[in-house]
């Protein structure tokens, strides 16, 4: 008799446990976004968050935590309760790479439970239309015959600006790379005042993009070259998405996971997010796990590839 009532009372336990996940969520679901707002990342989540909380029966509230390239605000996300009510939403893969740039220490992706992603997000190489060079060819050659004149810079990705040192020792050419808000020749989205207004200025015609830093198609602009397609070492793409702490249920992830999955069908949203300049893409949980890994990888391999510049 004993035996049989401890077995019905694993049993009521286990039936609890399901019931209290199939009511998830039954409240308001904060989602954090390790960038300011105004960004490519701020107004893609938001944009997703729209129709995530009708997809989920809950509001999804935004809290931005900018500042050192979405490390902070990431490292708060993981610190957060794992039950749930608190998700990390878009360029996370930003801020696992900067560490390498900053000499932060590296994450261990296994404290990240990645549940799905919404976007590729590539770097685009843009400059003004009165400048010397408009194609990527011409930016080389003008390079090679004024050494040290070239400035590119980022507002947000110091990994856009290695991934063209590397095209530069390519070349046998030299670039002067700057971080900062604007400049004559720059890599988007950055913040703001570049971000998703850079890609919008090339649509009218504002300024040239010279080539994709990544691997997707650039949207309403045709013909950009791809500088992985043309021989170049390395490419820089992000995956946008969301992500949990380690430790939150497996029935709450997959449930996150086939909403990111249903949303994404809806043409509305897809006409938005176009419109914007991004390019609607699911990826499993599994599979942005991957993504991310190599990433991870990848700048470790062009970080030693750019150090034989400095030897």
């Amino acid at each position: 008799m004993k035996s049989f009532f401890g077995l019905l009372l694993v049993a009521l336990l286990l039936a609890g446990t399901g019931s209290a996940s199939a009511q998830y969520p039954d409240k308001a679901v904060t989602c954090i976004v390790p960038f300011a707002p105004g960004g490519a990342a701020d107004i893609s989540v938001r944009m997703v968050a729209d129709y995530l909380s009708k997809e989920l029966g809950q509001p999804l509230v935004i809290v931005n935590k900018g500042g050192g390239s979405g490390i902070p605000g990431l490292n708060f996300g993981l610190k957060a309760k794992n039950d749930g009510y608190t998700v990390i939403g878009g360029a996370i893969g930003n801020a696992l790479v900067a560490t390498y740039f900053l000499k932060a220490p590296a994450y261990n992706l296994d404290d990240i439970i990645f549940v799905g992603a919404y976007m590729p997000q590539d770097r685009l190489l843009l400059t003004r239309p009165d400048k010397p060079y408009k194609t990527w060819k011409e930016l080389v050659d003008y390079a090679k015959a004024h050494p040290g004149t070239v400035s590119v810079g980022s507002g947000a990705s110091q990994e856009a600006l290695e991934v063209l040192h590397a095209a530069a020792i390519h070349d046998g050419i030299k670039f002067r790379l700057v971080m900062y808000k604007s400049c004559l020749l720059y890599t988007s989205p950055s913040p703001r005042d570049v971000g998703t207004a850079g890609y919008q200025a090339a649509r009218k015609g504002d300024l040239l993009v010279l080539a994709n830093l990544g691997t997707s198609e650039v949207p309403y602009i045709a013909g950009v070259p791809k500088l992985r397609d043309m021989g170049y070492p390395f490419a820089t793409s992000l995956m946008y998405g969301f992500a949990f702490p380690k430790g939150t249920p497996k029935a709450i992830c997959d449930k996150w996971e086939q909403a990111i999955a249903n949303v994404l069908k809806n043409p509305e949203l897809q006409d938005k997010m176009k419109a914007a300049g991004f390019i609607p893409q699911f990826l499993s949980g599994k599979d942005y796990d991957a993504f991310s890994r190599h990433s991870v990888e990848s700048v470790q391999e062009m970080l030693k590839y750019n150090e034989q510049d400095s030897n």
